[in-house]
Parts: C-alpha cells; sequence; structure tokens
C-alpha cells in the first residue's frame, strides 16, 4: 500500500479560509490606515508646533537679555536719565501756536501740548518726544549738550555757543 500524499494531508488539516473574514479585514485595513496615519501626522505637527513655540520663545528671551546688557544704565547720567530725573525737567503748556517746531518729530507746536525746555541750551521740544530721547541718551537732540538739572546755575555752554535762561517751570 502506498503512503497517503502529504500533499493532502495538509489540505485536510488547514480548513480553508472563510471569504467573509478576508473582507472584513480589507475594510477594517481601509478604516485603520488612514486613522493610523492621521494620528501620526497630527502628532508630527503638534510637536513641531511644540518646537517651533520653544524656538520661537528661545529667540524672543534671547534678544531680551541682549537688549538688557547692551542697553546703558540708567543711574549713568552720562548717557541715559531715569524717568523720575526726566520728571524734574521744566515743562509747561503751549500757551499760542508759533512757526517753530519740535526737532524731534518735525510737529510744529499748538497751544495746549506740554514741551520742554532743556536747561542747558534752551532748546524747545514736545516734552514726549524728548522724554524719550533723554531715556536713550543724556543729551540735547539738536546740539548735543549734556543735560543738566541745576537751574541755579548759568545757563552758557562755550564749547557750543549757546546761551538761554530758565523761565518755564
Amino acid at each position: 500500500m502506498a503512503p497517503p500524499s502529504t500533499h493532502q494531508h495538509d489540505s485536510q488539516s488547514h480548513p480553508k479560509p472563510n471569504p467573509n473574514i478576508n473582507i472584513n479585514i480589507n475594510i477594517l485595513s481601509l478604516f485603520l490606515k488612514p486613522i493610523i496615519m492621521l494620528l501620526l501626522t497630527s502628532l508630527f505637527f503638534l510637536f513641531l508646533g511644540f518646537a517651533a513655540f520653544l524656538l520661537l520663545h528661545l529667540f524672543l528671551l534671547g534678544g531680551a537679555f541682549h537688549r538688557l546688557r547692551s542697553r546703558p544704565s540708567a543711574l549713568n547720567s552720562s548717557t541715559a536719565f531715569h524717568p523720575l530725573q526726566i520728571n524734574k525737567l521744566p515743562r509747561f503748556r503751549v500757551s499760542r501756536e508759533s512757526d517753530s517746531h519740535c526737532v524731534v518729530c518735525l510737529d510744529a507746536f499748538r497751544t495746549g501740548q506740554w514741551c520742554r525746555n532743556l536747561p542747558a541750551c534752551g532748546h524747545l521740544f514736545h516734552r514726549r518726544c524728548v522724554d524719550t530721547w533723554l531715556l536713550k541718551v543724556a543729551a540735547c537732540p539738536t546740539c548735543r549738550t549734556p543735560v543738566r538739572f541745576n537751574a541755579g546755575a548759568p545757563l552758557h555752554d562755550p564749547a557750543h555757543n549757546s546761551c538761554a535762561t530758565l523761565t518755564a517751570s
């Protein structure tokens, strides 16, 4: 008697796959692949956004620290003034319009505007314009005369050939 064929034995031990199961797996695969790709793409863009956020803050903070290091000290009166020091400068309201203008903003002086008269040289500016300037530079924007706060001293600077008297309060 001849031994049974191994080919027949294998086919008898393994049942034939059900075609309905293959269809279900294909349908499931069709739904799972896009969902997985959507999740992976979402995670990628989430981490990309987080990295961009961190880099943006790193650059902003780095720039802020650089500005703080390079900013002149408020206590160093040769380079800039503290806002409390600037408030001690004489200021007044313009009583009538004139043909003169502020050299910082190039706008004319109008009635009711606050202005400052720098004691050392007598130049006239809008208060906001010269205050912003003096936060960075402790000199007149027009003639570069160093700004002084002692109102009782004579206001004559021979180096710049400018002379003025303090009349504003």
